[in-house]
């Protein structure tokens, strides 16, 4: 269920971001070279749990087979030139196909782009120094995903375990600030 356009949705009112910004935070960012390399550099102070690994793996896996499926002689870039509904429809159906039986919600923040739009500073400038120069040469894209999971508090319930997901895809060149949302609900049993 997409709820871009829609602030209205009952879904994003059950889904509080803040709430998740204690949760269990995994992040991790893929650098790639356009053709079909990527480098996985981890963020150093992760508090990461074994669900939020297990979303990554998926997250990487579909990745993986994005960038290494592309055909030659297509010209564009996996990803970055993909729409960004396409991008995340792919993300979610790939989840989907696993179950995170023990967490009651997830967050999946995806964020692309060129590495000279990666983190800037106040004034615009890119957060590069010189000694980057030569690795953002090789790999100047980026793909980072920031993971937040919570845990279930009532194990005595009876009902089906369902995890709430949350899934938020920014390309920094074509929806800045504003990520393309989707939400869906996955069954312990899928």
């Amino acid at each position: 269920m997409s709820y871009q356009d829609s602030e209205e949705d009952d879904t994003d009112t059950a889904f509080d971001e803040d709430e998740m910004s204690n949760a269990s935070c995994y992040q991790n960012t893929y650098f790639m070279d356009g053709g079909n390399r990527f480098i996985s550099l981890p963020t150093l102070g992760n508090s990461n749990t074994k669900a939020a690994s297990f979303i990554s793996r998926v997250f990487e896996d579909w990745l993986e087979q994005k960038i290494y499926g592309k055909q030659e002689d297509d010209p564009t870039l996996p990803i970055l030139e993909d729409s960004v509904e396409c991008v995340a429809n792919q993300i979610l159906g790939q989840l989907k196909q696993h179950a995170f039986p023990g967490i009651s919600k997830a967050l999946v923040k995806v964020r692309t782009g060129h590495v000279y739009t990666y983190h800037q500073l106040e004034n615009g400038q890119p957060l590069i120094t010189e000694d980057m120069e030569g690795f953002f040469q090789q790999f100047p894209l980026f793909v980072e995903v920031t993971i937040r999971t919570s845990s279930e508090e009532d194990d005595n319930d009876m009902m089906p375990r369902k995890t709430t997901l949350l899934l938020m895809v920014e390309n920094i060149t074509v929806n800045p600030g504003n990520p393309y949302r989707l939400t869906d609900h996955i069954s312990a049993s899928s």
